[in-house]
């Protein structure tokens, strides 16, 4: 073989080289990319579930607040009530007083 026959096939391993490498550099890269992506989604969707708890727990400490202040007198409250979803509650039943030892009295 000739010395630019030598040469040229050289040549011709190194790019075939340097691209089936480049194409698996670029293919690990968007993987890690998408993975991240799969990351973001799951964090995007916890978040979503705690603001949605969040949001029952309020609900729930709204309807004891009505359930509490139809009992109790309030004078003057400092900070007005929210409004309740639905119909406030007229009896004890079935509401979370926060007591987890069984020892406090539902009024």
């Amino acid at each position: 073989m000739s010395r630019t026959a030598k040469a040229f096939f050289g040549f011709s391993l190194l790019v075939a080289t340097a691209s089936i490498g480049g194409v698996h550099f670029l293919q690990i890269q968007e993987r890690e990319t998408m993975y991240a992506g799969v990351l973001k989604d799951d964090a995007r969707m916890a978040a979503k579930r705690q603001q949605k708890l969040r949001e029952l727990e309020f609900e729930e400490q709204t309807r004891l607040r009505a359930y509490l202040e139809s009992v109790q007198d309030v004078s003057n409250p400092i900070v007005p009530a929210p409004t309740v979803r639905g119909e406030a509650p007229t009896s004890a039943e079935g509401l979370d007083f926060g007591c987890k030892t069984g020892m406090c009295e539902k009024p």
